[in-house]
């Protein structure tokens, strides 16, 4: 079996981690990756940005013409040792499956190479590929696609306009079980709540009032600055920079009583990979109610709220309920393992659905 996964791998991507949960599922295939990151880093910042804004610009045709190249490369290591083994005469250029990642630099003349080589040829995405990361060569790549797999429930639609209802699939977002873990024991969680993620207006008035109802609330990501300015004689704000990463990021997720998995109201989405990350990481996740949070938990697994009055009163009365507040996120901790949120989970019941 051959696999090649073409996507960013860089270490602590999701991209990668997908990638090493598709290797370590098939241990004794041959497995290749093509790190596209590494000619997107290497570009000047002026390439970097017309690459990742408009799709265009001479770093698209350097990303696709090192693509090209890694897969002859390939090939010709492929052939190479099949002619070491005596096996010269079969087929050195197949592949049981290309997977590519977030492929939105990815022309539609190279997605028809790669398509030439298998005839399992699978599109993923975790992001909004049509109401938010925008890319015309994704658009005229997808119909050659043999399944595309997406996160967002209400982009559905518009993959049905590329691609027939067999060969399009859902997941929801999900964690690494082998990362996402209970770090700190709930006896020595800090008080508080914690939130990692850029600022949004309705995320700023979120905040402003638990900070203004004496809730300590600390704080991560980009674009905060002002807020943070403007709060700067608030006892209850505590900004902890512009982002919090790695095994960092699982320490502080792990760290508080509360864990606020805000849903952007940028985009139409439902639920986000901090939806079972923070419960994955042994805290309990505030989330607001929606159609899709109601079918992942119940109300003794996750603090739910339909109005931040809701969210504050709950938030307090468990402060003082911390028996119960520890029952609750074991729950939900058990809750995300239980339904197999982790991505392990969820790339077994894809690869199924695309009968490899």
């Amino acid at each position: 079996m051959n696999i090649l996964y073409i996507g960013q791998y860089p270490l602590g991507s999701t991209s990668r981690m997908r990638g090493e949960i598709l290797k370590n599922l098939y241990p004794q295939a041959n497995y290749h990756v093509i790190n596209t990151s590494i000619p997107f880093d290497g570009a000047n910042r002026l390439l970097r940005s017309l690459c990742f804004r408009y799709k265009i610009g001479p770093l698209i045709d350097k990303i696709n013409k090192y693509i090209l190249k890694e897969v002859t490369n390939l090939t010709a290591e492929t052939q190479r040792r099949r002619k070491e083994r005596g096996e010269i005469n079969k087929i050195s250029n197949g592949y049981t499956l290309i997977w590519v990642d977030k492929g939105v630099f990815i022309t539609p003349k190279t997605t028809q190479y790669l398509k030439s080589l298998t005839n399992k040829l699978v599109h993923f995405t975790p992001d909004p590929a049509f109401t938010f990361h925008k890319s015309h060569l994704f658009r005229a790549s997808l119909p050659l696609y043999d399944y595309a797999i997406t996160t967002k429930a209400y982009e559905l639609d518009y993959f049905r306009q590329y691609l027939s209802e067999d060969h399009i699939i859902y997941a929801t977002q999900g964690f690494d079980k082998t990362i996402h873990l209970p770090k700190t024991p709930f006896q020595n969680k800090k008080e508080g709540v914690l939130f990692i993620g850029h600022y949004e207006k309705a995320r700023g008035q979120a905040v402003q009032q638990m900070i203004d109802a004496g809730i300590m609330v600390y704080l991560a990501g980009i674009k905060w600055d002002a807020f943070v300015n403007n709060n700067k004689t608030n006892i209850f704000l505590n900004y902890l920079g512009q982002g919090i990463y790695g095994d960092a990021y699982v320490e502080a997720l792990s760290s508080y009583h509360f864990s606020w998995g805000s849903i952007s109201k940028w985009i139409p989405e439902l639920h986000t990979t901090r939806t079972f990350e923070i419960p994955a990481c042994g805290t309990a996740l505030l989330t607001e109610r929606n159609s899709e949070t109601n079918l992942f938990f119940k109300d003794d697994e996750v603090l739910f709220y339909d109005s931040m009055d809701e969210l504050i009163e709950k938030i307090r009365y468990y402060q003082n309920h911390l028996d119960e507040l520890e029952i609750l996120t074991k729950k939900g901790t058990e809750r995300v393992n239980r339904d197999g949120r982790d991505y392990e989970s969820i790339l077994r019941l894809v690869l199924k659905k695309i009968k490899l």
